[in-house]
């Protein structure tokens, strides 16, 4: 197997493209724009994420006051609170009554 031999000259040339100030500065510029354009697409990416859920809590709340099921279930629970506290109200009317009766 032949290997080639670098001369002095061609490594003194390719030294200078490495350290060449205008060379190091493009990659420079290219390494901030890839970089740049990576956080754009982390951020266009949390702004979908955001939007979505944004979107998922608008309808959970418009579907929270306008099912029939929930208002129906709603209006039943509060007519049995109701239910429930008429014999304690009564019994303090009917105590309330009977006290002034006697007095």
């Amino acid at each position: 197997m032949r290997t080639e031999t670098t001369t002095g000259r061609q490594a003194r040339e390719l030294l200078d493209l490495a350290t060449d100030p205008d060379i190091s500065a493009v990659q420079r510029e290219e390494e901030m724009h890839a970089e740049r354009a990576e956080i754009d697409q982390i951020i266009a990416e949390v702004d979908r994420e955001l939007a979505a859920e944004a979107r998922t809590e608008a309808w959970r709340l418009s579907r929270e006051f306008t099912d029939q099921r929930r208002a129906r279930r709603a209006s039943r629970r509060a007519g049995r609170e109701v239910l429930r506290a008429l014999p304690t109200r009564l019994d303090v009317a009917e105590a309330a009554e009977l006290g002034g009766e006697a007095a």
